[in-house]
């Protein structure tokens, strides 16, 4: 057999077999051929072979002799060297990214965190007017009432917190729960209050105020300095009365219930007549009063 050149030299190596399965004659020819050509020899890869070397090298366990003959291959192959560096970016970016499996996860987890951090609002109609309540998973976080509509109920909700999904269609949440427990409550009917509450747009000594409040029961009043008492600050009563002000969760939290000393009913947030409303409700006034 006459002597191969070097473009049927690589022909043989790329696409037939390799030599221990050329006949014997083609085989001695392509093996003279190596012998006698260096170009060949450190280019005897192919494309797809150099290709298929990729993952070797980005699984860590490339041969030696294969990293040589891929790193000649690449010094010869533009298109090869220019896949390779392609590859090699994909690479360092990919690097810190978790995989598919743990990626899906944590984007479920956080998919998760989002709507139980979500902020929602309700709006409700009472004889007092309209009221919105805003809250998420984590506890009721807002209540304002509007003498308007619940456009302005929500506005108010805004004028506060920002913005919010407005859930118009009920929900089986806790702001499904409490809405429904203020309604009955405004109807004169008595509830307990159990839905989690989120006291943090307050200062701490306010939450101390709140969470004293919160346990003077239905129908029942108790004077500013009782509450400065259960906060241990006997004499912060007119502190008192501004932590009251800002309550806000009325009246989940009844700081309607908190009076003067003197039995006068004091300030209150939604006003005095309101207070005496609600204070006529539950029966600690009488109706008319």
């Amino acid at each position: 057999m006459p002597a191969l050149t070097c473009e049927q030299t690589l022909s043989l190596v790329v696409d037939e077999a390799p030599p221990s399965g050329l006949p014997s004659e083609t085989a001695g020819a392509l093996i003279g051929h190596l012998v006698r050509c260096e170009n060949c020899r450190i280019g005897i890869l192919s494309c797809s072979q150099a290709l298929s070397l990729f993952d070797n090298v980005r699984a860590g366990n490339l041969a030696p002799d294969a990293a040589r003959s891929l790193a000649t291959h690449l010094v010869k192959c533009d298109d090869c060297s220019a896949q390779a560096n392609t590859m090699r970016q994909a690479q360092a970016l990919l690097g810190g990214i978790e995989m598919p499996v743990a990626l899906t996860e944590r984007l479920t987890t956080v998919a998760n965190e989002h709507l139980t951090h979500q902020l929602r609002a309700r709006s409700f109609e009472t004889p007092l007017g309209w009221s919105a309540l805003a809250y998420t998973d984590c506890g009721i976080v807002l209540i304002r009432r509007s003498e308007g509509s619940a456009a302005d109920a929500y506005e108010r909700l805004r004028e506060k917190l920002g913005e919010f999904v407005t859930q118009e269609r009920p929900r089986d949440d806790i702001g499904d729960s409490a809405v429904r427990k203020l309604l009955a409550y405004h109807d004169g009917r008595r509830v307990r209050f159990d839905e989690t509450l989120d006291l943090s747009l307050v200062p701490s000594f306010t939450r101390q105020v709140l969470q004293a409040t919160a346990r003077i029961p239905y129908g029942e009043v108790r004077p500013y300095a009782w509450v400065a008492r259960q906060v241990g600050r006997p004499k912060a009563t007119r502190a008192v009365g501004q932590a009251l002000h800002i309550n806000p969760v009325a009246p989940i939290i009844p700081c309607h219930r908190v009076i003067a000393s003197d039995n006068t009913l004091g300030g209150y947030g939604g006003g005095p007549e309101m207070k005496r409303w609600l204070l006529r409700l539950e029966g600690y006034l009488p109706a008319g009063s």
